[in-house]
C-alpha cells in the first residue's frame, strides 16, 4: 500500500470515530430561545379624538331700567321682575387633541377640545293685570351654539391602564341672548311705549375646571368619562322700543345682564398616536 493510500484511510478512521463523539456533544448542549419582552404601557405621546356628552348652564339674569319714566315703576310694582333665571340644558359633542407626559405613575398634559352645542332655553315672567298695572310679559332666551377649552391635566396611574385626572384653564363659547317686554299684549306695539325687544350675540371667554377616568381599552385607545363646570361671565342685551309715535322708535327701555356659568358630563374615544 501506498503512503498516500495509508494516509488517507488513517484520516478517514478518525473522522468515523470522532463524528460520533461531535454529534454527541452538540445533542447535550441546551438550546435557549430569546425571551419574550412584555409590552411596556406607555402614555405619553400625542392623541386625537371626539367626545359626546350633556350639559346644563345656570343663567342668572338682573333687569334694570333705562327708561326712566315709566319703567322703574314697573320695577316697584312687580310688574315687571328683577330678576330672570333660568336652566337651559342639550346634546354637546366635538373633537379634541392633545399630549401626554408619564413620569413614573403621574400623567400631565395639555388638551384642546372644540364642541357644537344645543344647549338652550327660555323663561318667561308673567304678571297679570292688577289696578293700574297692566298684564304683561317679559321674557329672555340663552343659547350655546359651540363651546371649547384649552386646559391642563394632571393624573395618577391606579393601574398601568387607568388614569384618574383632574383638569383646569381656559373656557370659551358663543352665547346667543334674546329679551322681550310686553305690556298689555293684546295692544299692537307699535302704539305701546314699553313694547320692547333686544339681543346680544357674542363670543365669551372664562374658565373650566373638572376631572374624570381615562383607561386603556386597546393597544393605541383609551376611553374616559369627564366632568367639567364652566363659567362665560357676563353677557348683556338691551330692548329697544317698537313704538312709532313721537321720539319712541329704538328707544331704550330695558336692560338685561345674564350670567353664564354652567356643567358638563361628557365621554370620549382617544387614538394615541
Amino acid at each position: 500500500m501506498s503512503k498516500s493510500a495509508k494516509l488517507a484511510c488513517v484520516i478517514g478512521c478518525v473522522l468515523l470515530v470522532s463524528t460520533p463523539a461531535l454529534t454527541a456533544d452538540n445533542l447535550a448542549q441546551p438550546h435557549y430561545k430569546a425571551a419574550v419582552s412584555p409590552q411596556i404601557v406607555t402614555w405619553t405621546g400625542a392623541y386625537i379624538g371626539a367626545t359626546l356628552g350633556y350639559g346644563w348652564t345656570e343663567s342668572a339674569s338682573t333687569i334694570t331700567a333705562i327708561d326712566t319714566i315709566i319703567t322703574p315703576f314697573f320695577l316697584s310694582q312687580g310688574t315687571m321682575p328683577r330678576s330672570l333665571n333660568s336652566r337651559f340644558d342639550g346634546f354637546i359633542g366635538g373633537a379634541e387633541i392633545g399630549y401626554n407626559w408619564q413620569i413614573d405613575r403621574w400623567v400631565t398634559g395639555l388638551e384642546t377640545d372644540l364642541s357644537y352645542s344645543k344647549m338652550g332655553a327660555g323663561v318667561t315672567y308673567y304678571a297679570p293685570e292688577i289696578g293700574a298695572n297692566p298684564e304683561t310679559l317679559t321674557s329672555h332666551n340663552t343659547e350655546l351654539s359651540w363651546f371649547g377649552t384649552a386646559r391642563a391635566r394632571l393624573g395618577y396611574l391606579v393601574t398601568p391602564e387607568t388614569l384618574f385626572f383632574a383638569t383646569g384653564g381656559l373656557a370659551y363659547g358663543h352665547v346667543k341672548v334674546s329679551s322681550t317686554l310686553v305690556p298689555e299684549p293684546t295692544f299692537p306695539c307699535a302704539r305701546n311705549a314699553l313694547c320692547s325687544a333686544g339681543s346680544a350675540s357674542e363670543t365669551r371667554i372664562g374658565w373650566a375646571i373638572g376631572g374624570g377616568v381615562e383607561s386603556k381599552i386597546a393597544s393605541n385607545w383609551t376611553a374616559k368619562v369627564e366632568y367639567l363646570h364652566f363659567d362665560l361671565g357676563t353677557i348683556s342685551d338691551t330692548t329697544l322700543s317698537k313704538a312709532t309715535f313721537a321720539a319712541w322708535p329704538g328707544k331704550p327701555i330695558m336692560g338685561v345682564n345674564s350670567d353664564i356659568t354652567g356643567n358638563i358630563v361628557r365621554i370620549g374615544v382617544n387614538y394615541q398616536l
